[in-house]
């Protein structure tokens, strides 16, 4: 009867007083109201099939694959968003924990929970074992020099780990334990400098930026493991410090007159950088459907016109940028509602005259999009991209291999670039694009020493419209050439690289080393300071300290 009841046509199956007490339009009934019953109990058993159907699709696939198909989005990319998106609540609830012991095993059983389920149920060992190995590191060999070894043994981790996956995976991008663990590479590495730091005797050369991340005693193992586990940062990153960490969980972080030893509100700057995130979402599609990187490798792309190759060269490399923005936004906004993405406060003038304490929430913020696509010279790409990752190399590797005193040198660069190389792995489309940037960061330093000042008039304004034609060039012959050289990185690969290069003739190689020569050998440096021309230079700029640099 309950089948009858949603399949009219099955009535006639049954004798005449079931007939009647189903349907009472049929076996003599006949009115309206029988008929919108007869329509109602059909949509019923549509709406059954579909449900039946759903539910085994679900049951045989899974969730997380069925919604995968649907969204044509692979499952362990989906996994990720997931594990993000639940870290909000859960940040949300961690914000409310007073006790830093509860904290730290909070913070650590929910990012082991995200580990086993987002990259694999034994993917938290590497971490474990990395993690405790460093540790030991730390607390066992002699203070002036364990920061080289640990540096030196997570660097050799990650490479190793890179080339098991170049065997396992050879030219894929499914996420496994190697993310995770190029992000606790930048966790342990700038420990144990910051671990150095506290406890050198040569004071005069730490600037103070390393003394506000210096610390003077190892974490206890409840606190270090609730550090590398720390659930908002530990599948995409970014990088928290040691000492970030810590004054969070006692909450003197917030000791100021802006907080008063309290987590401020964080609901609306959260909000605000998840709106960032989804404002990203409808670019992710574009660039996945209409303009995915691959079809640069098409003929249908050899036989355009080179003005049109030279707009899509930049623009599906641009669109692929989205993707980075779109996690680094959700990343940050899971910092920002615990409350550890807090930086401070600055005081504003209210528009009736009156000063208040504006609270800042900068310190996890990995990337500005506009500052990187309007970009005037390589320095601006640098600063405005994956923030965390530059800071650490600049405070681990730029600073550290420059003599105390001295001035950074090209060889600081390319042991910088080297560095962020081996760090991203050893497909040869990384190292195309990290020796590009060299050659466009040095011709950025000689063309801002050798050519700008020459747009700038003695009283420091612009000469217009030079100057603005100046940065329109640099502008877009920057952009273009990191659009360019990044598609060696997107591909990984060399072969395909060499489809790419051939149809413009090699030219955008020609640009960077001869620019790089001239600018180098060729082109004068204005040398009279107070001629027309002069380099503009503040009084402090002459004498950089370390952490300026």
């Amino acid at each position: 009867e309950a089948i009858c009841w949603a399949r009219p046509a099955c009535v006639g199956r049954l004798n005449p007083d079931t007939q009647r007490r189903l349907l009472p339009g049929t076996a003599g009934g006949n009115t309206t109201w029988d008929a919108c019953l007869i329509t109602a109990r059909r949509v019923v058993y549509i709406a059954s099939l579909m449900s039946s159907s759903l539910v085994s699709a679900i049951m045989e696939q899974g969730l997380v694959s069925y919604l995968a198909n649907i969204l044509s989005f692979p499952e362990d990319q989906l996994r990720t968003v997931i594990c993000l998106l639940l870290s909000y609540p859960f940040a949300f609830f961690l914000k409310g924990i007073s006790s830093p012991t509860i904290k730290h095993i909070y913070g650590t059983v929910i990012g082991l929970a995200f580990c086993t389920w987002c990259l694999g149920p034994w993917a938290w060992i590497h971490s474990f074992i990395s993690g405790t190995v460093s540790y030991l590191m730390m607390k066992y060999l002699p203070m002036r020099y364990q920061h080289y070894v640990v540096f030196v043994f997570v660097m050799g981790y990650i490479s190793v780990s890179h080339i098991y996956r170049m065997y396992t995976d050879y030219m894929g991008w499914t996420l496994d334990f190697t993310g995770s663990q190029m992000v606790l590479t930048l966790k342990l590495t700038s420990m144990a400098f910051n671990y150095y730091d506290g406890n050198r005797k040569d004071k005069d050369n730490i600037t103070e930026e390393m003394q506000r991340r210096a610390i003077r005693k190892l974490p206890s193992l409840l606190e270090f493991y609730g550090f590398i586990y720390f659930f908002p940062t530990f599948i995409a990153g970014p990088s928290v410090e040691i000492s970030d960490y810590l004054t969070y969980m006692d909450r003197s972080m917030f000791k100021d007159k802006a907080c008063n030893g309290q987590i401020p509100s964080t609901f609306m700057p959260t909000m605000v950088t998840l709106g960032k995130a989804i404002l990203c979402v409808p670019f992710l599609f574009i660039s996945n459907s209409v303009f995915p990187p691959s079809f640069i490798l098409t003929q249908t792309f050899r036989d355009l016109p080179v003005l049109e190759k030279i707009g899509r060269i930049h623009l599906h490399a641009m669109l692929t940028r989205f993707r980075y923005y779109f996690a680094w936004f959700l990343t940050e906004g899971s910092c920002t509602a615990c409350g550890m993405g807090y930086f401070g406060y600055e005081e504003r003038k209210a528009s009736d005259g009156r000063t208040y304490l504006a609270k800042k929430f900068s310190r996890f913020t990995n990337v500005h999009p506009l500052k990187i696509e309007t970009a005037l010279n390589t320095r601006d790409v640098a600063v405005n991209w994956n923030i965390r990752t530059s800071d650490w190399l600049r405070n681990y590797v730029y600073i550290r291999v420059t003599p105390p005193g001295s001035k950074p040198s090209a060889m600081s660069s390319v042991a910088t670039y080297a560095t962020s190389a081996f760090w991203h792995g050893f497909y040869p489309g990384y190292y195309i694009f990290f020796i590009a940037s060299f050659f466009l960061t040095e011709v950025g330093k000689e063309g801002r020493r050798k050519l700008r000042p020459y747009f700038i008039r003695s009283d420091g304004s612009y000469k217009q419209p030079a100057k603005l034609l100046y940065d329109i060039v640099g502008c877009f012959g920057i952009l273009w050439h990191l659009s360019f050289f990044g598609l060696s990185f997107l591909y990984l690969g060399f072969q395909q690289s060499l489809i790419l290069w051939p149809q413009f003739y090699y030219i955008p190689h020609l640009n960077l080393v001869v620019a790089w020569l001239v600018l180098k050998f060729l082109v004068p440096t204005p040398r009279n300071p107070t001629s027309p021309y002069p380099v503009q230079r503040s009084a402090t700029a002459t004498t950089r300290t370390r952490k300026e640099l």
